[in-house]
């Protein structure tokens, strides 16, 4: 065993939190919500709304600071984990109850159940990358994201596969109800392994009068914050709901089944596996540009790749699958990378306001998008489905925005010893 399996050895439970939660995030934020909502008969505005609930309820990060100094890491994120999981009871209720004819409210409540669950997640998430910078050694924090990640990945490999079975086997709401209950489970062994990592150091107090300063601070002083900052927010401009968008577009569109596209998503997790896992033994001494640029260079092809797709290029369709294992190569890199730089943004006394002011700003920002191309992609009418052209053009700004993100990562610096030995 090498030394850096030896540094990492009393996180472990780390990586078995990175499961669970995937285990309940996949379900949550993955396909079988779109499922849910298309079965409901929910429009692309409320897929919409639910992709973007995620980054507009980020602004509550920087409040939750505040009590990060009287909790502690671990408390608050153990409270705020435990009360998201009560809001996955809606969806949970619904596919129990079964309506043959869906009420019209019912898609609404699941994206208010949903905004419910992302408020107390935003709550809790002010407290992971600070605690694990805390706790976790700055030489092998990237192979820490790294691993965790391919971990998660492993989980939705698995997670996907077995839904896709049991849409193939089962009614909808049956295969509903198997997948909310696995995503229960998941949240509560997601909090007992919280529980088994170590608390660290509270942080200092974050007074809520001093936020609002703070914030225009960072976000408006020349440096490494708002450049890496920019980078983010372009990037998300179509890369926050190309996923989410391409997933409804294959279902409406195409009369692709339920279980196919579950499959479709499997192979994405299992892109983010290889991508993580041959990465993590080289991020932590590599420059983080060029990991973000691989990601940046993949994303932009595969907007080409979907853009024939929406086109109806002949045999575009016969590639989804590979095209979906590449989307979880492009997300899997981005991910790793984006959690090991996130604290280079601050040093360690200020990482929690930093890293949650960063959450709020690019995540509003984030979350503005899916709503808005929610409203352009809708079509005519009140019919579920995608506007053929207004998506042709979605993936026409993604491409442009690749090329604007390639050279802006030219000169974002890489702060941390041994990468920057590297250069």
């Amino acid at each position: 065993m090498d030394d850096d399996s030896t540094a990492l050895r009393p996180f472990r439970a780390g990586y078995w939190f990175g499961g669970f939660n995937g285990l309940t995030w996949m379900m949550t934020f993955g396909t079988p919500m779109v499922l849910l909502l298309e079965h409901l008969g929910a429009t692309t505005f409320q897929v919409g709304l639910v992709t973007s609930s995620l980054f507009v309820l980020y602004p509550v990060q920087v409040f939750a600071t505040a009590t990060l100094s009287r909790l502690g890491f671990q408390r608050q994120m153990v409270l705020a984990w435990s009360v998201r999981a009560v809001f996955l009871g809606v969806p949970l209720g619904i596919a129990i109850h079964a309506p043959e004819s869906p009420a019209p409210w019912m898609p609404g409540a699941v994206v208010a159940a949903i905004f419910g669950f992302c408020f107390f997640r935003a709550w809790g998430v002010a407290c992971h990358v600070p605690w694990l910078a805390a706790i976790v050694p700055d030489r092998v924090r990237g192979r820490f994201f790294a691993t965790e990640q391919a971990v998660t990945s492993g989980v939705g490999v698995f997670a996907l596969l077995g839904c896709a079975g049991l849409f193939a086997v089962l009614p909808p709401y049956s295969a509903f109800r198997v997948v909310y209950g696995v995503a229960l489970f998941g949240s509560v062994m997601a909090v007992a392994n919280l529980l088994r990592l170590p608390a660290g150091p509270r942080p200092p107090p974050s007074p809520v009068r001093e936020m609002g300063p703070e914030l225009l601070r960072l976000c408006l002083r020349p440096g490494l914050f708002r450049q890496f900052l920019v980078l983010t927010a372009v990037g998300a401009i179509v890369g926050s709901s190309s996923i989410s968008f391409t997933i409804y577009f294959l279902k409406t569109e195409t009369g692709i089944a339920s279980s196919d596209i579950l499959t479709f998503t499997a192979a994405q997790f299992a892109g983010s596996i290889l991508a993580t896992w041959a990465m993590r033994r080289f991020i932590d001494r590599i420059p983080i540009r060029r990991f973000f640029q691989l990601s940046v260079m993949v994303s932009g092809l595969l907007y080409v790749f979907w853009l024939a797709v929406v086109l109806g290029v002949p045999g575009a369709l016969d590639f989804v699958l590979p095209a979906f294992f590449v989307v979880g190569f492009a997300v899997g890199v981005n991910g790793a990378a984006h959690m090991t730089f996130l604290p280079e943004l601050a040093p360690p006394l200020k990482r929690p306001i930093a890293i949650a002011v960063f959450g709020a700003v690019s995540g509003v920002l984030q979350g503005l998008g899916p709503m808005l191309w929610g409203l352009m992609l809708r079509p005519a009418g009140d019919a579920p489905g995608v506007d053929a052209p207004s998506f042709a053009v979605f993936f026409g700004v993604g491409i442009a925005l690749s090329v604007v993100s390639l050279g802006l990562l030219r000169s974002l610096p890489d702060t941390r010893a041994e990468a920057r030995a590297a250069v």
